[in-house]
């Protein structure tokens, strides 16, 4: 026993001597990497591992993009060995450095990450607005807010950095400053509901600058805008980008293309190999685009399988019933297509106003072709309601109160449309028009919250 362990012992010795022989032969090991890329789903996975297969393990560039893509993906030690493995076979270029730094920033290693991206912020590259708006971001977590201004103020005019800027204003009692910079933010993205809604925050801010009145407009502004500033800087468009070049979504995106082009078969076929590759997950959005693709290829019962299996795993939803109407009426089978969508116009949960809509639309236009002239003009106001929604979230306010008075016209005992209507007004400050809808719809629901509210501002 005791000889078999001194065997084995100089066995490992052994390999040991040879392993550090042929890594210092080789400069470091040419082996693949193998990362957790098995967490991935099976698309992706198939791609990466791929790159794996294919690095080039003394070639610079190849460390570095396989690095960002398991930076994308979130296997992080993976990314920073890759980008090490990248430092020691030259220097990095500026855009080098930037992805390095957004890897140590998802790493939670502040300090390493700041002093990565400080370069390529101190340069004329055209990185430098974002290397600084990630060094803002990256001290605001060091909670160094003094700092973080100083160099989200050098990002400039970037709503993202503004944004981030003005919270630290309002947060240092600065509130004057921080309302300056919303309003430039305002004027530059006058549809951006986070701007309005944090220019409201800082005239609540008791002081010289506290406005109820104020605070309250920018409140409501904020309640119909549409216009997102999403709060994530320009490495979270490289992940987009990324993904959408692999795997499924390099298939669902060739599937959307064709389905424009209006190649259906090949929308189809696209579509199908996208669902093949994330199987066994799921995703809403790959069975509407292959939804789509079936009606436009004329295969409305292929359809109806992939709505049967939308509404199993997530619930019906407006626009899952719009879809089935819209099945069944290329089966000609109108009774069901108009069960469908009058089920879709009962969702009214839905978040997407646009379905509201369009159901409303397809039934009109059903009614006609049936010479249901009364459904015709009530399925219209619903219509021309639910298109107002639609114009008051986007900010078009004129429009919304031309939609929402006739849909009044004749939706008279619908407490919504009043309340949508005064809400329209009172953004325009016609204050007693606005004033006269709140009561109609207090008169048809006395406990209407928002309508007590909303009648209680224009009194």
């Amino acid at each position: 026993m005791k000889r078999s362990r001194v065997v084995l012992l100089i066995i490992v010795v052994v390999e040991l001597v040879l392993i550090g022989m042929r890594y210092q032969k080789n400069g470091g090991f040419s082996a693949p990497v193998k990362s957790r890329v098995n967490k991935l789903e099976l698309g992706n996975r198939t791609a990466v591992r791929q790159m794996e297969t294919d690095l080039d393990t003394h070639s610079k560039d190849d460390w570095v993009n396989l690095g960002q893509i398991y930076t994308t993906f979130a296997l992080m030690p993976e990314a920073e060995y890759c980008f090490k493995r990248a430092t020691s076979l030259g220097s990095l270029t500026l855009e080098q450095q930037f992805k390095y730094g957004i890897c140590l920033s998802r790493r939670g290693e502040m300090e390493k990450a700041i002093q990565m991206v400080l370069p390529v912020a101190n340069s004329n590259n055209e990185l430098a607005v974002h290397a600084n708006q990630q060094i803002g971001f990256n001290l605001l977590r060091l909670n160094r807010r003094a700092e973080a201004e100083k160099y989200l103020r050098k990002a400039g005019a970037d709503p993202i950095s503004e944004l981030s800027l003005a919270r630290i204003l309002i947060r240092e009692d600065r509130v004057s400053e921080a309302i300056r910079v919303l309003d430039g933010l305002i004027t530059r993205n006058p549809n951006s509901m986070r701007a309005h809604q944090m220019r409201s925050w800082a005239y609540e801010v008791p002081g010289d600058t506290y406005d109820k009145y104020e605070a309250r407009v920018s409140y409501d502004h904020s309640m119909h805008t549409s216009g997102m500033i999403i709060i994530y800087p320009l490495s979270r468009d490289w992940d987009v980008d990324a993904v959408a070049s692999m795997g499924s979504a390099k298939h669902m995106l060739a599937s959307s293309v064709a389905l424009q082009k209006g190649e259906f078969e090949k929308a189809v076929n696209e579509g199908a190999r996208a669902l093949e590759m994330i199987d066994p997950l799921w995703r809403p959005g790959y069975a509407e685009a292959m939804i789509d693709a079936h009606l436009a290829n004329d295969e409305p019962v292929k359809a109806l399988a992939y709505l049967s299996k939308w509404l199993i795993h997530d619930g019906e939803s407006t626009r899952l019933w719009e879809l089935a109407g819209d099945a069944f009426l290329a089966m000609d089978d109108e009774g069901k297509a108009e069960a469908a969508w009058l089920r879709g116009t009962r969702i009214r949960a839905s978040k997407t106003f646009q379905a509201n809509a369009e159901i409303c639309h397809k039934l009109v236009q059903l009614y006609q072709t049936q010479g249901s002239q009364e459904k015709v003009t009530i399925y219209h106001a619903w219509h021309q309601y639910e298109s107002g929604k639609l114009q008051w979230r986007d900010n078009n306010i004129r429009e919304a109160i031309v939609s929402f008075t006739k849909a009044s016209d004749v939706l008279v005992q619908e407490e919504q449309v009043w309340f949508y209507l005064a809400e329209s007004q009172r953004a325009l400050n016609d204050r007693a028009s606005a004033r006269e809808s709140y009561e109609k719809c207090l008169v048809l629901n006395k406990h209407h919250g928002r309508a007590i509210v909303g009648l209680a501002l224009v009194n």
